[in-house]
C-alpha cells in the first residue's frame, strides 16, 4: 500500500537518506528544508525522500524540544 503522507510546515518528518527526524521549516519547489529537533543547521532534501515519523519518533522529537512537564 502506498504512503500518501504529505509533509507540512511545522510537522516532523524523517529524512530517509540519513534516517534523521526533523521539523519541516519550509517547502519550496519539491524540496523540504529541515532542522533537527531543538535547533541546529538546516538542510534540504527532496520531498520524495521524506516519510511520516512513527509515533515513537514523534514522541522522541517532542521530548528533545519540550520543557519538562509540558507533554
Amino acid at each position: 500500500m502506498a504512503d500518501h503522507w504529505t509533509p507540512t510546515t511545522g510537522a516532523y518528518a524523517v529524512d530517509t537518506t540519513s534516517g534523521r527526524i526533523a521539523e519541516v521549516r519550509k517547502l519550496f519547489e519539491g524540496v523540504a528544508y529541515l532542522v533537527p529537533p531543538g535547533g541546529g543547521a538546516e538542510w534540504a532534501v527532496d520531498l520524495a525522500a521524506l516519510r511520516s515519523p512513527t509515533d515513537a519518533e514523534t514522541w522522541r522529537a517532542q521530548v528533545w524540544t519540550r520543557p519538562v512537564g509540558s507533554l
